[in-house]
């Protein structure tokens, strides 16, 4: 499997670390309309080949994948012009930064058939797929309600960069990151329809209207919440998940699952639950461990791209379908437009 990648930025090395553990797969060639950069992104990687358009890419290879890393303003043109050139397309987060783009997208792969994935990471990280099996399994019951808390500090590299492109939109640097939660809130509450959207200013940033964020979501009659800011004193992704047979609370950074069961409300079973919970997060930490010195552990972005891979190999259905995509796309332009009121 050949692999192209357009856009030799920050994130274009998460991608091509990743492509390097799928097996059989290879990169190819490297695009940057800074083409200086795509040369040093080449020599660094060991990429043959570099190009300033995706255009000469695509007039000198046909490979089997374009993989676009660029800003998302860039992803719908980008994105069919790979695909009329017969290429499988895998694009970083969001799809676009618009409805109207999105469907240029889906109208392009429905016409041609093509596989199109689109990198929603957070649900491939190891305590996210743990979750989900406890959803499936039943272990939550029906679930309710969840929040998602996404919050970085004020030197987050691009909030702090008054020249970074997620500051043009609607939604400011909030457009680049609620993707994240939002798609989160939809693999376990169902589609989405955006109720409600806060903001605060509390940092010292000039070039931000707004660096605090709250939005309630519904799905039919389930409440979701996305909390996101830029002045914690540290990076931290918690969600919390409450089902009508018990909660559950995730820690993607700290990579810790914790379940909270039924529990009668007396003193012996508070402090056997206690301990229930102490253990939990020993068993992760240790289960963690082991597979790194196994070698066993992935990121979400290996994983999600290991399956992508497997999907244009053996034509199976890419990770996130490109319909969820779309819908993730819908409801963070509303809270962006709710934003920029």
């Amino acid at each position: 499997m050949e692999v192209g990648v357009v856009g030799c930025g920050f994130v274009a090395h998460h991608h091509l670390a990743a492509w390097r553990k799928v097996r059989g797969a290879r990169v190819v060639a490297l695009c940057d309309v800074n083409e200086d950069l795509a040369r040093r992104m080449a020599q660094l990687w060991k990429v043959p080949e570099y190009y300033s358009s995706l255009a000469g890419l695509l007039e000198r290879r046909n490979v089997d994948v374009i993989d676009i890393c660029v800003p998302p303003q860039f992803h719908a043109p980008l994105a069919v012009q790979a695909l009329e050139a017969k290429s499988n397309v895998l694009i970083e987060k969001p799809l676009t930064m618009t409805s109207k783009e999105a469907e240029e997208i889906v109208s392009c792969q429905r016409k041609l058939g093509l596989k199109v994935g689109v990198m929603h990471n957070w649900l491939y990280e190891p305590p996210v797929i743990k979750a989900v099996s406890m959803l499936e399994r039943g272990d939550l019951g029906e679930v309710l309600s969840m929040e998602v808390a996404a919050i970085s500090p004020k030197d987050d590299p691009m909030t702090a960069n008054p020249n970074h492109w997620s500051h043009t939109f609607p939604g400011g640097r909030f457009s680049e990151m609620l993707p994240h939660p939002v798609y989160l809130l939809k693999r376990f509450l169902g589609d989405l329809d955006v109720e409600g959207v806060w903001t605060a200013k509390l940092g010292p940033y000039s070039w931000m209207k707004a660096d605090e964020l709250c939005a309630v979501l519904t799905a039919k009659k389930k409440l979701g919440r996305v909390y996101a800011s830029f002045n914690a004193p540290r990076d931290a992704i918690l969600i919390t998940i409450y089902g009508s047979k018990a909660v559950l609370r995730v820690d993607i950074i700290g990579e810790t699952v914790v379940a909270l069961p039924a529990m009668a409300n007396r003193r012996t079973e508070k402090g056997f639950d206690s301990l229930r919970q102490a253990w939990q997060l020993v068993d992760s930490l240790s289960s963690n461990a082991l597979n790194v010195l196994m070698r066993r552990w992935k990121s979400g972005p290996e994983l999600y791209i290991e399956l992508f891979a497997k999907s244009v190999r053996e034509d199976l259905d890419t990770p996130v379908d490109l319909a969820d995509a779309y819908s993730v796309v819908r409801v963070c332009e509303e809270i962006g437009q709710r934003m920029a009121l």
